[in-house]
């Protein structure tokens, strides 16, 4: 028999509107049941992307009636470590705004600090950073917007688990838990509870920042960790039947690309870039500088799909190190893991059956301090529509 506190929670009749598309999916039963115990008066994120996070945060409101006024700060255009995107994620996240939350929820697009103003005289309730992840960025939002919370008021810090060197929201953290009451879920990128001093009484936040509370901590954490591994499975099964391609907020095509000097892929010698589904988009891609092609892999996170690709470039300093435009140009390109060259005379087709297919290409010469860019003309649609091939 479930343990009454369990049974009591929110979260127990909570179906997420949004879900399985950022790296939030481990907490959104945690941050619905905290928005609906702490009531908020006021409620900030900065860095929201697709909404994952802010409209758990949102429907928790709305469904519990807690009266709270919500803030979205995002430039909903991207940034080097989560990859740049085009215009349809905001009008995504706008669209569902719009239809859900608009009486009491805004979206102010802006960098964060453009945003302080607006906050001028205001006591946050709770905080939920999740920007720019590198150790200067997060150090300098912290600075500038925890005077903004309000005494006893809540941060959330994401992806304080992370000990990437591009990361260092961790070493932050690190310095956070000796200024005050914390608690860190360790479930995926982690996620860190911070309580701005003086200590408020409330009973919820109570059972993971107090130390005597350890056994109950122990089964709230194994409770929402077993609720994030059934939506879990749910997503990956919708994933693979193409569910989840359907929906508005699955639209998008992830393009990363790996650059190597040694012939070895490594996640933090990528770049990504996100594009919506249907028409054709010219994408260009700057690498690093003194990036190598030994070779470049191109991977696609985009299963159930057709990709069509027109033309493919790589150049340094105006000079082309490698231009695909024509069947017999592609025929260079290895294709591995899930894709599938279909026939078309025209342009490259594949045929995408799950998260991770992958283009490498021929080894090329790149030497210089230039960086290197990568351009294509592409469409990515779902594989039962049915379209002209016209690039």
């Amino acid at each position: 028999m479930q343990p009454k506190m369990i049974a009591d929670l929110p979260s127990q009749e909570f179906q997420p509107r949004i879900y399985g598309v950022g790296a939030w999916t481990e907490h959104l039963y945690f941050g619905y049941d905290l928005v609906a115990h702490e009531r908020p008066g006021l409620l900030v994120e900065l860095g929201t992307d697709r909404g994952e996070s802010y409209f758990a945060f949102c429907q928790s409101i709305a469904e519990n009636k807690t009266g709270t006024r919500c803030f979205a700060v995002d430039t909903w255009k991207g940034d080097a470590q989560s990859g740049f995107y085009e215009e349809t994620i905001f009008k995504n996240v706008a669209a569902h705004n719009a239809r859900y939350y608009k009486s009491f929820s805004t979206l102010l697009r802006c960098r964060f600090d453009d945003a302080l103003k607006r906050f001028a005289g205001a006591k946050i309730d709770i905080l939920h950073l999740d920007g720019l992840h590198g150790e200067d960025a997060v150090r300098h939002d912290l600075e500038s917007w925890l005077p903004k919370l309000a005494p006893g008021g809540l941060l959330l810090l994401h992806d304080v688990n992370v000990h990437r060197p591009d990361f260092g929201a961790w070493k932050a953290w690190d310095e956070l838990t000796g200024r005050g009451r914390a608690f860190m879920f360790r479930d995926g990128p982690g996620l860190g509870l911070w309580e701005k001093p003086p200590k408020s009484e409330s009973r919820f936040r109570d059972l993971f920042l107090e130390p005597e509370n350890n056994s109950a901590t122990g089964t709230l954490v194994v409770y929402y960790h077993e609720r994030s591994r059934k939506l879990q499975e749910r997503i990956t099964r919708e994933t693979e039947s193409g569910v989840m391609q359907q929906t508005g907020f699955a639209q998008e095509t992830v393009i990363q690309i790996f650059h190597t000097a040694d012939g070895t892929h490594r996640e933090e010698d990528s770049v990504c870039v996100r594009i919506g589904h249907g028409d054709w988009k010219n994408v260009a891609i700057s690498l690093p500088p003194g990036a190598e092609a030994l070779p470049l892999r191109i991977d696609f996170v985009s299963p159930h799909t057709v990709i069509d690709i027109a033309h493919l470039r790589v150049a340094k300093s105006g000079q082309n190190l490698f231009d695909a435009n024509k069947p017999a140009d592609f025929d260079q390109i290895a294709i591995r893991g899930d894709a599938e060259r279909l026939a078309q005379p025209e342009f490259l087709r594949l045929k995408i059956s799950g998260i991770d297919p992958q283009l490498y290409l021929p080894p090329l010469a790149a030497a210089g301090d230039q960086p290197l860019r990568v351009e294509m003309r592409l469409r990515v649609r779902a594989q039962n529509q049915q379209t002209e091939f016209v690039a």
